[in-house]
């Protein structure tokens, strides 16, 4: 199932690649992304497939120091 996640992030060094990491190790595949850089924040658009809950994966993103926020729109 695909899940599109718009994410908020402090522009820090990493910072994308820990979301991206955070993605994939809880077995989602990025399928599209779109990322757009603005004073000290970073705009990330995400298109994730995977069969696990997209819930759980928020919360755990969101616990990500750099993150500032997550929109989660299913399907």
């Amino acid at each position: 199932m695909r899940q599109r996640l718009h994410v908020t992030l402090r522009d820090a060094e990493g910072a994308l690649q820990r979301l991206l990491g955070t993605a994939e190790r809880r077995g989602f595949r990025v399928c599209a992304m779109h990322a757009e850089a603005g004073g000290d924040a970073c705009e990330v658009a995400l298109t994730l497939e995977g069969a696990r809950d997209a819930a759980l994966l928020v919360r755990q993103i969101q616990r990500l120091h750099e993150v500032r926020a997550v929109k989660w729109t299913p399907g």
